[in-house]
Formats: structure tokens, sequence, C-alpha cells
């Protein structure tokens, strides 16, 4: 199976699906993953937000936003080669963060190579309100559609808001043994951990036992909430 995940910002591949990436690459399937953004916006948002933990950010306090985005895809690099993800599965769209919904078009014609013959697409959920998420959630379905993917399954995430779809279309993947290696990959995103919500996040991976999706398929795009 061909399978490729969609992460709004490098780490989202940790946090919402990362006990599942290894789960199916275990399972000897082929498993692609695509960063839409840098994360360059990350220190100037957590101070903005009180977000920023002083003693863990002081090494970038100093730096452009600029200077963070190539640091963001540096760990993203990291991050999927410690995943185990060969060079030719690791896909980097480069947006700005918090801009992706100023690329659209650009990333719909990006996503549509790499997807042309996928088995499964993991991806974020609609109706999300954060606007990276959202834009990344656009672009996957329109590529999908414009490629008429009917046959496609999707995997759809709620990281910014909740599941919202009958039981039978949830999906819950058991990624307990996967625990301590995404606590250790979370570790190589040292620019997300200067922020307090993730840094919660990150301790929180020792206690995760499952995975949760909602399944869907092209014929339900507009059908439910997420999708």
């Amino acid at each position: 199976m061909n399978i490729i995940v969609f992460a709004p910002h490098p780490d989202d591949e940790v946090y919402a699906c990362g006990g599942s990436i290894l789960n199916w690459m275990e399972e000897g399937h082929e498993v692609h993953v695509i960063y839409v953004t840098d994360n360059c916006a990350l220190i100037s948002w957590g101070r903005k937000n009180n977000e920023l933990i002083e003693e863990e950010a002081k090494e970038y306090i100093n730096l452009s936003e600029e200077e963070i985005g190539k640091i963001g895809l540096e760990e993203a690099r990291k991050a999927a080669k410690a995943f185990q993800f060969p060079k030719s599965h690791v896909h980097l769209f480069e947006f700005h963060d918090q801009d992706a919904m100023n690329h659209i078009t650009e990333g719909i014609e990006l996503s549509k190579e790499i997807i042309k013959d996928a088995d499964r697409l993991v991806i974020p959920s609609d109706n999300n309100n954060h606007p990276d998420h959202q834009a990344t959630h656009i672009m996957a379905k329109k590529a999908a559609q414009e490629l008429n993917l009917t046959n496609v399954e999707f995997y759809v995430y709620a990281t910014y808001n909740v599941l919202k779809a009958p039981i039978e279309k949830h999906i819950k993947i058991k990624m307990v043994e996967h625990r301590d290696k995404l606590y250790d990959i979370m570790k190589i995103y040292k620019t997300q951990i200067t922020l307090s919500t993730s840094k919660v996040a990150w301790q929180t991976l020792k206690r995760r036992r499952k995975e949760r999706f909602g399944l869907f398929y092209l014929e339900d795009a507009g059908k439910y909430y997420n999708f």
C-alpha cells in the first residue's frame, strides 16, 4: 500500500500519526511524508501568545524568522530520518509557517505528483481552526479530486478540533509499543519544545495508547464535519 502523510508543520507527523507511521512501515507499506510549512513563525508566535519558554528558547530568541524556518526544515529532515523514511519519500513544500493559505494552488499542484499512485492519504481535519492545517486539508483533498482518486482512503486526524463522524467511520490504531521512539523523535524538534503546549504534548506521548482517525472516501466529501 502506498500511504502519503500530510504534515502541516514539522512535528505534526509525530503527534497526529507517528505511531501509525511506524506500524505501517513495519507492515511493509510504502510511506511518504509531506511537510507543508517550515515553522518559521514558531518563536515569534510563541512570544506573542505567551507560550514561549524563555530558558528553552534562548538560542533562538535573536534569530530571524528566515533563520528559524531553515532550522525547522532541518529538524524535519532529521526527524524523517529517525522515522527511517527513505530520502525519496520525504517532501518539503517549504511554505512559510502561518502562510499556507496563500499557497493553495501551488500546494495542489505539488501534491498531485506525489499522491497520484496513493492508496491512502493521511490528512488534517476539515473545519480546522488552524489556517495551515485547514490549507493542508484543502490542498490534499482538492488534489485528489482533480486526479479523481475515488478509491483512495482518507485517514483524517483532528488535532485542533474534534473528530465528528459515525462510529463506523472511526479507525483506532494501537501504538503503545512505539511511544518511547516517538518521544525520542520529538526531541529532535528542539524549536518546538520551546513552546509550553508543545512541551506538555511531548510528555504525554509516554502515555498515549492509540491514534484515532476518521475514514472517508471522495464520495464523502462535504457530508461530514471533518471531511
